[in-house]
């Protein structure tokens, strides 16, 4: 029985983390001027002047300077595969962490918390556990509604020091969310609004004491200023966001529509939200917690992890009640069925192998057979374990009981491989790599200045190169360098509403690298001022051509 009530535990926390396995094996675009940032910290210190691209005298603040130091520590003793791991690690703490925030809100209902935890788990690893500072401010937001929730339920004034210990680490790792450790406390005062529900269709439960809340707000605003920019990065979302020139331009903070498939997604998971508030009776912060993630939500891409990592937790109050993990259900299944299930599920394994043949092959490649070999023992020793100990040990048919085993041996060898191709993979270089590996070889880094896109930018200055621009839009506004709108200069471009000419005068380039997607790269075929020295395809099938200016 033992044996047994260890396996259920085990299935439990492998349905738990089940999301891990869509964790993005790649290094996300952004990651690169990160990597760049972390280095230039070590190497010399907090900069305040922006110092990576062609500009000069660039105002700036380095808002996520702690994470690059992390990710460049990372990277520089385990290189990509260490950060992929450092994903999985920090994507298995901040499920977990939900998972605890959930199984508080449920009332200590593990059914309940499992499912919520194990769904929301799938979807933040699938598009948001990337190599970016919202994976640890995802975190911190979770450990401080954990922390109010606690403080709710137990009044207890050691949960007051939680707080400004979060503020510290935010305003250095992400100090554009920094702001929102206050507005997540807005909920919570409000909670005493229920006051006025006369008719009874709220929840009247325990709350926070608004001195409390007073309290952390004033302990989050004095550890928000121990960062190195002070006042500067605690309000840098309030010169970074809200331009439409970023929202009409940047996808991620574009508001999310039916015409995309995330889009049809989350307006689905939206409707199946507000269906089940108007059904049930709940309190004033959950309501706010989740329409609030959810209009953020709904404004901007990016903010659908805050919907998922903080918007759905209220859920879990909903399903306070709910068991059903642990009823039994009597059903009848015929034998003859389960044997045909269990055959078509090994036929779909071999078909997968034989579409997959090639991403196996190049697993086998670039691990060598120690993956084959550990992946061989695990699967072995999990089916051996169930054939003697576990649930099949009581299963008397003989070829249900082989089939039951196949299956095993089919789910654990399609996770490894799931998890070795990630692996493999995690060394994949950007498009624009070619083109820089072309200039260090003809050319000192210190005499180039080179045109790139917004995309290209953040590779092309961890290799030590000055382009145009990068990835840090909100870099490239006046409001934040209090020199020039570059970020409106370049798009002018690229919508044509200035010609090319005028704006390459304006800048003494000497390599300019396009896309197939850029503007110049249907005009600099053509003008005889500058020189093709290098045309080629990328991984991903996009085409680069690189220009010398004569």
């Amino acid at each position: 029985m033992k044996i047994k009530q260890l396996e259920k535990q085990i299935m439990r926390w492998m349905c738990l983390f089940v999301g891990l396995l869509f964790v993005s094996n790649e290094l996300d675009n952004d990651c690169w001027f990160l990597l760049n940032h972390g280095r230039y910290v070590v190497e010399y210190g907090i900069p305040y002047i922006e110092p990576f691209t062609i500009h000069e005298n660039f105002s700036f603040v380095m808002q996520q300077w702690l994470t690059s130091v992390v990710f460049w520590e990372i990277y520089k003793y385990f290189g990509p595969v260490g950060l992929v791991i450092t994903l999985y690690v920090v994507g298995a703490l901040t499920i977990y962490a939900f998972y605890r925030l959930v199984l508080m809100t449920s009332e200590g209902n593990r059914d309940t918390a499992l499912v919520i935890s194990s769904f929301v788990g799938i979807l933040i690893s699938c598009f948001f556990i990337r190599t970016r500072p919202q994976i640890f401010s995802t975190l911190i937001f979770i450990l401080e509604f954990i922390g109010l929730e606690m403080l709710r339920l137990t009044n207890d004034r050691k949960c007051l020091f939680l707080f400004p210990l979060l503020s510290l680490v935010l305003i250095n790792m992400h100090a554009a969310m920094w702001p929102m450790m206050l507005i997540f406390l807005l909920p919570f005062l409000l909670d005493y609004c229920d006051r006025y529900d006369t008719y009874g269709w709220l929840v009247h439960d325990g709350k926070i004491k608004i001195w409390y809340l007073l309290f952390i707000a004033l302990l989050v605003v004095v550890a928000g200023f121990i960062n190195p920019y002070g006042w500067d990065a605690m309000t840098y979302v309030f010169r970074s966001y809200g331009y439409d020139l970023i929202s009409n331009n940047i996808s991620e903070m574009q508001p999310i529509t039916v015409r995309t498939g995330l889009g049809r997604i989350f307006e689905l998971i939206f409707l199946l939200v507000i269906v089940l508030y108007a059904r049930h009776k709940i309190t004033v912060r959950y309501m706010i917690v989740t329409f609030g993630m959810m209009l953020m939500a709904a404004s901007s891409i990016r903010n659908i992890y805050l919907f998922l990592a903080i918007g759905l937790y209220p859920l879990a109050y909903i399903y306070r009640d709910w068991h059903g993990l642990i009823k039994p259900i009597k059903r009848t299944y015929n034998t003859r069925i389960r044997k045909i299930l269990i055959l078509m599920i090994n036929c779909a394994f071999l078909l997968m192998v034989i579409a997959q043949e090639e991403s196996i092959l190049k697993i086998m490649k670039s691990e060598g057979h120690v993956l084959f070999v550990i992946m061989m023992i695990a699967v072995c020793a999990i089916a051996f374990a169930e054939w003697k100990r576990g649930y099949l040990n009581i299963v008397r048919d003989k070829t249900l009981r082989f089939g039951y085993a196949s299956v095993i041996v089919v789910v654990c060898c399609s996770i490894f491989l799931l998890i070795g191709y990630r692996l493999a993979n995690s060394n994949r270089l950007p498009g624009s790599a070619q083109a820089v590996d072309y200039i260090l070889q003809h050319d000192q880094s210190n005499n180039v200045r080179m045109w790139s896109n917004y995309y290209d930018g953040p590779y092309i200055e961890f290799r030590g190169l000055s382009c145009f621009l990068d990835a840090r839009a909100e870099v490239f506004l006046i409001s934040n360098n209090k020199q020039r709108d570059v970020l409106y200069e370049y798009f002018s471009l690229e919508k044509g509403k200035v010609d090319y000419r005028t704006f390459l005068s304006w800048y003494d380039f000497n390599y300019i690298l396009v896309t197939e997607n850029d503007i110049m790269y249907t005009y600099l075929p053509s003008d005889d001022n500058y020189e093709l020295v290098l045309n080629y395809t990328s991984n991903n099938g996009e085409k680069y051509c690189l220009y010398h200016v004569k």
